[in-house]
C-alpha cells in the first residue's frame, strides 16, 4: 500500500450525474519507484511479453475510474480530520484540491495480464465535514493569500492550532463573528435612538 500527498488533476470528474467517476493524480517519484519494484514482484509469474504497460504514464499521471451507482471500487472519502464525507460534499471537491491518497497495486488478468492502481481512500486536506447535529463549522477552506503582519499571522496560527482548525477556517470564523457582533451593536444603537 502507498500513502502519499498529491493534488487532483484536471481530468478528475466527481459529478453526481456521471455514471463513471474518475480521479486523476500524479504519483510522487518515490512512490513511482516503489510501485515499479512491486509490479515486478506482482507479475513475476506472468509472461512479460503478455503484460500490458504501467498503470501510469511517463509523468506519473494515474487515472482511476469507479462506479458512482454500484459502488464498485469506490474509495472512501474523508475530510482533513478523517471524518467521512457525504455524497454531496464529495461532489464539491474542486480540481487542484490537495489530497492524501491510500493506494494499492493489484494484479489485473483480463484482457491482458498486468497491474492497476486502486485508490482505497481519499482524504481531502482542505475540507472539513459538517458535523451532523453539531454547530455549523467552516466546511470549505480556501487557500487565500492574506497580507498580515508577521506577529499577527503567528498569533492566528497559534489560535487556529489550539482550536484544531486550519488557519484559513479560523480567520473566516473570526471575521464572521466580528461582523455578527458589529451588526448586533448597530441594531442596538438604532433601537436606542
Amino acid at each position: 500500500m502507498y500513502v502519499f500527498d498529491t493534488s487532483l488533476e484536471d481530468s478528475t470528474t466527481l459529478h453526481g450525474n456521471a455514471h463513471l467517476q474518475r480521479l486523476a493524480f500524479h504519483l510522487p517519484r518515490e512512490v513511482m519507484k516503489a510501485a515499479k519494484r512491486d509490479r515486478v514482484r506482482l507479475l513475476a509469474s506472468t509472461d512479460s511479453d503478455q503484460a500490458n504497460g504501467m498503470p501510469w504514464n511517463d509523468e506519473g499521471l494515474v487515472t482511476f475510474s469507479f462506479s458512482a451507482e454500484t459502488g464498485s471500487s469506490t474509495p472512501v472519502f474523508s475530510d482533513r480530520r478523517d471524518h467521512p464525507l457525504s455524497r454531496s460534499a464529495v461532489q464539491r471537491i474542486r480540481l487542484g484540491s490537495r489530497v492524501r491518497l491510500s493506494v494499492r497495486q493489484v494484479r489485473r488478468r483480463h484482457p491482458r495480464p498486468g497491474s492497476r492502481l486502486q485508490v482505497l481512500k481519499v482524504q481531502v486536506l482542505d475540507l472539513d465535514a459538517i458535523p451532523k447535529g453539531g454547530p455549523a463549522s467552516p466546511h470549505s477552506i480556501q487557500t487565500v493569500s492574506l497580507q498580515l503582519p508577521l506577529d499577527l499571522m503567528q498569533e492566528v496560527e497559534r489560535l487556529a492550532t489550539q482550536e484544531d482548525w486550519s488557519t484559513q477556517a479560523w480567520l473566516r470564523n473570526a471575521i464572521e463573528t466580528q461582523v455578527h457582533r458589529s451588526r448586533q451593536r448597530l441594531e442596538q444603537h438604532e433601537s436606542a435612538a
